[in-house]
């Protein structure tokens, strides 16, 4: 009887120290597709006949500044929008030297950036970021720009460069 009390005990405390714990839990996978964002450039930004010794400025809720539009948001999505400015506009060999960026975003579908903007955000070189939420109309983007040193420039010659506009949903 005693060693059938000791294989019993043996086996109770092998029960007990064996014993696997188990648990489960899922987790949910799922997406929301969104619609692909389309932008188009509407105009360029024009500064137009200077002099050399001129420092023209147009701000992005001046005329002449620089249109884009930026369609396909759907309502309530939040857009990140980042624009890199150039340091120069040139002609290949001479340079004028750009800068005092500004960019502004009107939500409500009218091209007009004259009134109701809101600023993209502040430079930081040559990079103006910010988000917002789309309300789900056509929004228009305004750039703008100061040449501050045209002196190297030559008459009659065309300087220009890019500004990159990247949007995105957050």
């Amino acid at each position: 009887m005693k060693v059938f009390k000791n294989t019993l005990t043996l086996f109770a405390l092998i029960a007990v120290f064996s014993t696997a714990s188990f648990a489960q839990v899922t987790v949910n996978a799922s997406a929301t597709v969104q619609a692909s964002l389309t932008t188009n450039s509407v105009s360029d930004l024009e500064f137009g006949q200077i002099l050399a010794s001129e420092t023209p400025t147009i701000a992005a809720t001046d005329a002449g500044a620089g249109t884009v539009s930026i369609e396909n948001a759907a309502s309530g999505a939040i857009l990140d929008v980042s624009v890199d400015f150039p340091t120069s506009l040139t002609d290949g060999l001479d340079n004028l030297v750009f800068g005092t960026y500004s960019a502004a975003y009107r939500l409500d579908g009218v091209d007009d950036n004259s009134s109701s903007t809101n600023s993209l955000g502040t430079a930081t070189a040559q990079n103006i970021s910010g988000s917002f939420t789309s309300t789900g109309n056509t929004i228009f983007l305004y750039v703008g720009g100061q040449i501050t040193d045209a002196s190297a420039g030559q008459p009659g010659v065309e300087y220009s460069n890019d500004i990159t506009i990247n949007v995105d949903y957050q």
